[in-house]
């Protein structure tokens, strides 16, 4: 069974460093390819349609396991302003005999946020929307963006820690011509990238600290990723990757071997995108007060105010953290739950 800490953790430093059929060929292998990264991350990508494809897979040990996620839709940039997308989610995990899935999706027209669960558009209240935008405008005030790209702008610097770098020709990727580029991570220098992204992140990060990332430094035993330029424009087109881990002496037994996977795909690079609110929604204090879920605690989560680091669903006013298999319990059984009875037995699962 895979913690579910461990994989917040996980997709945190993964996917944050993405927040961010090919056939094979000869062109662009003379380029500089650290020249190419360099001017691939720095390029800004302000519109266009992404899917992002992550699995996990922990082998051997007491608790092996699967989870995967896929994440994708159009997104726009509205200068300092938030950013308009409209993305699709789905998660699936399993583990033993469990099995967990999941899909809905998220949208923002730039000044207000929807949110889908289980088929149903929620509009999400304007005080805990304003402090998204908050840390947002925060994040862009610290980094001084100007025209940045995403990774620049999040403190990430791929072109510090891909050693081993490689032009590999071009490759067709989704219509267009791109070159591919090749390397492995300097995984000190990676660490640190992934630190500084948590520090600029603040509370959105939630109880994930910098310092916990010194555990990864020991057990990532290779990491090799794989970046598609455009060959005309030097913009990001895939970005595919590798990890391979392995638990650390001090804490053996959950398995013998964690293996992570993601690929990022680009398409309609700036071009522009039509992005719309959902046409009938409902509040979202209807979804909490559906999955019993105290609106107060969500928007502590925002200003750092919650250990656990999130909002879950209260259990008789109890503040003690639930267990990992409780948390577990609770969202097999929400993925099976229908009706409100049988949603507030799933609730009372966090009280065991």
């Amino acid at each position: 069974m895979i913690r579910p800490r461990a994989l917040a953790a996980a997709i945190l430093a993964f996917a944050i460093a993405l927040v961010l059929a090919a056939c094979g060929g000869d062109d662009g292998g003379d380029e500089d390819p650290r020249q190419l990264l360099s001017e691939t991350f720095s390029t800004p990508i302000q519109s266009g349609t992404f899917d992002l494809n992550f699995r996990i897979e922990a082998s051997g040990g007491d608790q092996p396991g699967e989870f995967e996620a896929k994440l994708g839709g159009p997104f726009q940039g509205r200068g300092e302003a938030f950013p308009e997308f409209d993305l699709d989610i789905s998660v699936k995990a399993e583990s033993g005999s469990q099995s967990i899935s999941g899909t809905g999706g998220v949208t923002s027209t730039s000044d207000k946020a929807f949110i889908n669960f289980q088929g149903t558009e929620y509009a999400v209240d304007q005080e805990i929307f304003d402090q998204y935008v908050s840390t947002y405008a925060s994040l862009q005030d610290r980094n001084d963006t100007g025209n940045q790209g995403l990774l620049e702008t999040l403190g990430i610097n791929p072109s510090a820690w891909l050693t081993d770098l490689e032009n590999d020709g071009t490759e067709e990727v989704q219509g267009t011509e791109a070159i591919h580029i090749s390397g492995k991570a300097d995984v000190p220098a990676f660490i640190e990238d992934l630190k500084a992204l948590t520090e600029s992140a603040g509370a959105a990060a939630g109880d994930v600290k910098p310092e916990q990332f010194d555990q990864l430094e020991e057990t990532i035993e290779s990491a090799d990723f794989d970046v598609f330029t455009g060959a005309d424009d030097k913009v990001l087109r895939r970005l595919e990757g590798s990890l391979e881990l392995k638990p650390s002496e001090d804490a053996p037994g959950d398995f013998d071997s964690l293996s992570v996977d993601f690929e990022l795909n680009l398409g309609a690079v700036n071009e522009p995108q039509t992005i719309e609110a959902p046409a009938a929604t409902q509040p979202l204090s209807a979804l909490l007060q559906r999955l019993n879920i105290d609106p107060s605690r969500l928007g502590d989560s925002f200003r750092g105010g919650l250990q656990s680091g999130g909002a879950l669903p209260e259990t008789g006013g109890s503040t003690t953290a639930p267990s990992g298999d409780a948390v577990q319990a609770y969202q097999s059984c929400l993925s099976q739950a229908q009706g409100q009875a049988e949603l507030q037995e799933c609730a009372e699962l966090l009280g065991d």
